[in-house]
């Protein structure tokens, strides 16, 4: 027990006399600094996600107001390459919904949106060369659709995905 309290305060008497007076609260006051800049965002996101999140109000209070569910998002991006597609999303509102086609294959590909279980185009996409999108507003009722490459034989080798309607 003695060597250890020794030990300690040798240790203690080298790190005073190797420096200078007053380094010792200023190294202090620069980590006490790092430490306050990295539990502010902590602290920041904490309190925006109690925001966003509302005030905690228990289930069946009278002062409860009517929870709004946030509008389904009216865009999805359409990934083609060989052989499939592949969906930013799997579910968008209905109504009037944007739909990004973007070729990132080596070969042309297009799209075609129809209703599920039939090959009746509601929207047409062009044939894009490797690299290149198009985007297009499309109505959409509730309900879900087909999106396929109509090139030939690009269905038959999986490029078709469904996306649904709500």
């Amino acid at each position: 027990m003695r060597r250890a309290g020794f030990a300690l305060l040798a240790l203690v008497a080298v790190a005073a006399l190797g420096m200078p007076a007053g380094a010792a609260s200023r190294k202090h006051e620069k980590r006490a600094k790092r430490a306050k800049v990295h539990r502010s965002p902590a602290r920041a996101s904490a309190e925006r996600l109690v925001d966003a999140a509302g005030p905690i109000v228990p289930p069946g209070d009278p002062q409860d107001p009517p929870r709004t569910v946030p509008p389904l998002p009216s865009f999805v991006s359409v990934a083609a390459r060989e052989f499939s597609l592949t969906l930013s999303r799997p579910l968008v509102g209905a109504g009037s919904v944007r739909v990004e086609l973007r070729n990132n294959g080596e070969d042309p590909h297009n799209l075609v949106v129809s209703p599920d279980g039939t090959h009746t185009p509601l929207a047409s996409f062009s044939t894009l060369d490797p690299g290149l999108y198009e985007r297009r507003s499309v109505t959409l009722a509730p309900g879900r659709y087909q999106l396929w490459c109509s090139l030939e034989g690009h269905e038959a080798k999986g490029m078709s995905v469904t996306l649904r309607v709500q």
